[in-house]
């Protein structure tokens, strides 16, 4: 094991911030100027830069390979994956243009703007927010390495990310990595640990997992966004400019970016059917690694960012073409059951709107307080049918004077108009199962992305406490 000691910096009004002060003047003045031709910066969660890249260290890279692929992460980048090759193709996927590139952890919390004891963000990046990347700012100040080990076939990174739209600033939280090769695949695991000193309780924002960039050869996009998910259903594909980035509904868990002939990086990950999706051009005869033109895709996820939370999510990355890298999602697809969800220690994607919760991590049940008359409870993005899933269990407690649920569903396509049921449940001091049944429900039929629970009649203060939910046929 490589343990890496903490670099000296400064503090600066308590905050700990790194001094490359030539650095991050030379990319305020880019950032300034890009901004007023109208461009975005950098990378992560937003824009393209069309202007030059910043100045960087030379990479510190830790490599993993075997016959089928090459995976390498660079220390001086926050150990992000800056480089991965298939060996049959042999070309470079990811890009580096900035630190808001890469295949990298990138998480959004509140508050909006995030001005850390008067510390400003860059005008271009205001809206963001709190936002910790793993490679580093939109300076070109690197995240701080605490321990990297390459033992046994895995990349270990553990980090402290810088805040994207500051200069400098580091976040109150650690970054975790693991990274391993099975066959043709990238194993990636992550993980986010939050130390805020700022405990408020923040709506959920959309978390990229992760944000994954491709050299600008890559720019095709291709995913199935049908209701058929593995049947062999004719697949979606198209090139779309951004920012701002094309959202899409990816019910078989999987999207790729592509060259012209079906080769690229294809991203599997299980926990979400919504994703996002761009191409920064550049310029046209640039396509490299350190080039501006790059592909964009997302995975993303609706999500609390807690003071205090550990969150970790697992993706598989896979070079080759769009065929090996369906079917080998198809595979690791093929257990998945029905949407199912109980709320032992972390909330399970599910977010809330119109009170707060307990925070994590949960003690065995989610405990919701209105703030308002409906507390609204929005489940992840997945898939499921219908006709398959007609029946909703739903075990909680109502500490309320009246207990009235709808029940709302979603479809797959953002056209679909969100339909919904009524009904009365029982209040008290009893936590019980209840049964709905959705079955014969006008406009429950098809193809579904999300579930929605609304408990409304409710008076400020009054609780919930929701132990599980469940979809059954």
């Amino acid at each position: 094991m490589e343990i890496l000691e903490p670099k000296q910096g400064r503090r600066e009004a308590g905050l700990r911030r790194h001094s490359v002060a030539r650095r991050g003047s030379f990319r305020r003045v880019l950032g300034v100027a890009c901004v007023l031709l109208g461009i975005g910066v950098g990378g992560v969660g937003g824009g393209g830069l069309l202007c030059a890249a910043p100045p960087r260290f030379e990479p510190e890279m830790s490599w993993l390979e075997n016959d089928k692929v090459r995976v390498g992460v660079d220390l001086k980048m926050g150990g992000s994956i800056t480089s991965l090759v298939g060996r049959k193709d042999g070309r470079e996927l990811i890009n580096n243009f900035d630190h808001g590139r890469q295949v990298q952890m990138s998480f959004y919390s509140g508050p909006v703007p995030f001005a850390p004891r008067g510390v400003q963000p860059h005008p271009a990046w205001r809206a963001l927010g709190w936002n910790p990347v793993q490679s580093g700012d939109w300076a070109g100040n690197p995240a701080r390495v605490l321990e990297h080990r390459n033992a046994d076939g895995e990349l270990y990174s553990r980090v402290v990310p810088m805040q994207w739209p500051l200069e400098g600033v580091e976040g109150e939280c650690e970054m975790e990595s693991w990274v391993r090769l099975e066959g043709q695949t990238v194993h990636v695991r992550s993980r986010l640990t939050n130390r805020r000193e700022d405990r408020a309780f923040y709506p959920a924002r959309h978390q990229e997992l992760p944000a994954v960039y491709t050299n600008g050869e890559f720019r095709k996009l291709v995913t199935y966004t049908g209701d058929r998910p593995f049947t062999g259903g004719a697949l979606n594909e198209w090139v779309d400019p951004g920012p701002p980035w094309k959202s899409f509904t990816a019910t078989e868990h999987w999207a790729a970016l592509v060259d012209a002939k079906g080769v690229g990086l294809g991203v599997w990950q299980p926990a979400t059917t919504y994703w996002k999706q761009g191409w920064v051009a550049g310029e046209v005869s640039k396509q490299g690694p350190r080039d501006n033109s790059s592909g964009y895709l997302a995975p993303v996820g609706l999500e609390h960012m807690d003071h205090n939370i550990v969150y970790e999510y697992e993706t598989r990355l896979v070079p080759g073409t769009v065929d090996e890298i369906r079917g080998l999602v198809k595979g690791w697809e093929s257990k998945r059951g029905l949407p199912a969800y109980r709320f032992e220690k972390g909330r399970m994607g599910w977010s809330v709107r119109g009170g707060v919760d307990s925070g994590v991590p949960l003690a065995g049940v989610w405990r919701l307080q209105a703030q308002a008359a409906t507390l609204f409870l929005d489940g992840p993005a997945t898939f499921w049918r219908a006709e398959s899933a007609g029946t909703l269990k739903v075990n909680a407690l109502w500490k309320a004077q009246t207990g009235r649920l709808r029940v709302a569903w979603k479809g797959i396509r953002p056209e679909d108009p969100e339909g919904s049921a009524v009904f009365e449940v029982p209040v008290g001091d009893t936590r019980s199962e209840r049964t709905f049944s959705l079955k014969s429900q006008p406009g429950y039929k098809g193809g579904m992305q999300r579930l929605l629970l609304r408990i409304e009649s409710l008076k400020p203060g009054e609780t919930v406490e929701v132990e599980s939910i469940r979809l059954e046929p």
